[in-house]
């Protein structure tokens, strides 16, 4: 079906365009007429239309290519059609780009809107349009290069060697120039009216190139120290296979032990076992009516309940003696028994604060045992009671990163070493850490450490042989390498002092550190240690098997906490893998 033809011109007294070629002026007058009475419009013929449409080719002009445009322009405004079709067709041969915008331009006003837009609006809108599009091309073609900047920030202090750099592309006007001059390593010899002296000149070359030195190695050895600060939010792999009752003592001996330390161990978990009260828990007020006064040095009176049974049972568990196998079983089921029962569950997880006023003491130690428990034996009746301990921990930590008597109050390391054990073995066992609890961790050690990053404090930095011993071990634990400078540093430092004559909670975490990173002074101090215990070990009467030491914890703690440390101690060499031989495993087997 052919298109309709055009509708004919407005009867304006004549068929010639008036006015503007748009037909403006001709719409204009016609809004200003008074409205005519309706008339029936008279049928006109084909050859009439034609007529009146185009003058005759004898009067027209050579027609040109202006003079064609322009008469394009005149058909259009006196059909009352817009401009925008010519105005495409001369934008055909223009760049994509104008294309589009002319496009754009034109639907910001509907079809039925476009010939009442004054015409001096559109062209404002096309020249805005075209300069726009004339900056970005020459934008475009005057960035053809870019140059990077490096913005480091580099903490002040050698501690902390994270490098953060951030690149930004740059054009040419933001950054001043490169300067055209390269500065050498070596300054080259300047012109002199003295006589020159070539022994000299090759003498200070020499010394120049050896200070240029001192500094690419001081570089390269912030670049290691930062490579060694990792950002995952893991523990390091430490296998607990060497528990297995069937091959421990060959564990034992293959890693430091001796048929000795095996023996004071066993005699160890035997006075526990003795010691259990009929509920499965054990207390620090130890004394039972088998004991006929041979076993003094009893703890202090106050609520510790789940932290002495959640030690013995650690003691149990590191040597490999769980509630499904070894000849502790029933010993050690009743003990998690006694914990399962006691466990309070609040919105914020299970607690095992035990209403004391050092809670998180209880807490940590009983829930390290339990997620232990559950790590070596898999057993399902566990792992919700075990998970709800954990997410008490994780609830409970202070803003810092750390952990203190009680929920969120502020931390110290000693406390939170034990809480931070209980979330590596619970992270071993594959229950629920977040990330983000793990990550605030050294952020809290950060705050401890001195300046060096060697040692620690209590609450804020300083040089405690114990909390050093602490915050070097979790260091390890998350992730830094045993032959960090650091690391060696407090290797050293342990070495020069020597085990502790009376604190067996400061030996433990030594002993702990040293096995991890291993070699010669590891062996040193693992012999005057293995000295040091089987010496103090009583060997008669009802507390065989125990040890008991006259200082603040050995008060605070008495017999029952002594020999739960001693033995977990003596236990090193299968309680976990060592670090050092496993440098290259990051996930828990």
């Amino acid at each position: 079906m052919s298109a309709s033809p055009p509708p004919p011109p407005l009867p304006l007294g004549n068929n010639e365009p008036v006015g503007r070629p748009d037909g403006q002026d001709a719409r204009e007058a016609l809004d200003s007429l008074p409205p005519a009475p309706p008339q029936i419009p008279q049928p006109r013929s084909a050859e009439a239309t034609s007529s009146s449409q185009e003058p005759s080719p004898a009067k027209l002009p050579k027609p040109t290519e202006d003079t064609a445009r322009n008469k394009h322009l005149s058909e259009l405004g006196n059909s009352g059609q817009d401009q925008e079709s010519i105005l495409l067709e001369d934008l055909a041969a223009k760049p994509t780009v104008v294309k589009r915008l002319w496009l754009s331009l034109t639907n910001l006003f509907p079809k039925h809107e476009r010939s009442k837009t004054p015409a001096f609006l559109v062209s404002l809108i096309f020249h805005v349009a075209l300069m726009l599009v004339l900056v970005l091309v020459t934008m475009h073609q005057t960035s053809g290069t870019t140059r990077k900047a490096d913005f480091s920030m580099r903490s002040a202090t050698p501690n902390d060697a994270r490098v953060q750099t951030v690149e930004i592309a740059a054009t040419n006007d933001d950054l001043a120039p490169p300067s055209p001059e390269v500065m050498p390593l070596v300054s080259p010899p300047q012109p002199s009216n003295q006589s020159p002296n070539l022994l000299s000149d090759l003498l200070a070359v020499k010394q120049q190139a050896k200070a240029n030195t001192r500094v690419q190695e001081s570089e390269l050895q912030n670049l290691i120290a930062a490579s060694q600060i990792t950002t995952n939010a893991s523990f390091s792999a430490t296998g607990v296979k060497g528990r297995d009752l069937r091959k421990r003592q060959q564990v034992a001996l293959a890693n430091g032990g001796t048929l000795e330390t095996e023996k004071a161990v066993e005699e160890a978990l035997r006075w526990l076992a003795n010691h259990q009260r009929p509920n499965g828990s054990w207390s620090l007020l130890h004394n039972t009516k088998d004991c006929a006064n041979d076993c003094p040095n009893e703890g202090c009176k106050d609520r510790f309940d789940t932290a002495a049974t959640g030690l013995a049972l650690l003691a149990f568990l590191g040597a490999g003696y769980t509630h499904c196998d070894g000849e502790y079983r029933e010993t050690v089921r009743r003990g998690v028994y006694f914990l399962m029962q006691v466990i309070e569950i609040t919105p914020q997880g299970g607690s095992f604060l035990y209403q004391c006023e050092r809670g998180m003491y209880n807490h940590g130690i009983a829930a390290f045992a339990l997620c232990e428990a559950y790590q070596l034996t898999g057993d399902p009746d566990l792992k919700t009671a075990a998970q709800q301990s954990v997410d008490f921990i994780v609830n409970a930590q202070n803003y810092a990163g750390g952990w203190g008597y009680l929920p969120k109050k502020p931390g110290d390391l000693t406390l939170s070493g034990w809480q931070i054990m209980a979330l590596k073995s619970a992270y071993s066992a594959k229950l629920e850490v977040p990330a983000a609890t793990i990550l605030r961790i050294d952020s809290f050690l950060d705050t401890q450490q001195t300046e060096g990053g060697t040692f620690f404090g209590y609450t804020k930095p300083g040089k405690s042989p114990t909390c050093t011993a602490i915050g070097l071990l979790i260091r390890l634990f998350r992730g830094m390498t045993h032959t960090d400078p650091r690391i060696l540093d407090g290797v050293a430092f342990f070495h020069q002092s020597g085990p502790s004559n009376n604190d067996v909670y400061h030996n433990y975490y030594v002993t702990l550190f040293l096995f991890h990173v291993g070699g010669h002074l590891w062996d040193n101090w693992n012999e005057r240690q293995q000295e040091f215990l089987l010496r103090t070990q009583s060997t008669s009467g009802h507390s065989k098997g125990s040890w008991y030491f006259d200082n603040a914890y050995g008060k605070e703690g008495g017999r029952l906490y002594s020999t739960a440390m001693c033995a977990m101690t003596l236990e090193v060499y299968y309680r976990y893998s060592p670090l050092y031989k496993q440098v290259d495993d990051h996930f828990e087997l």
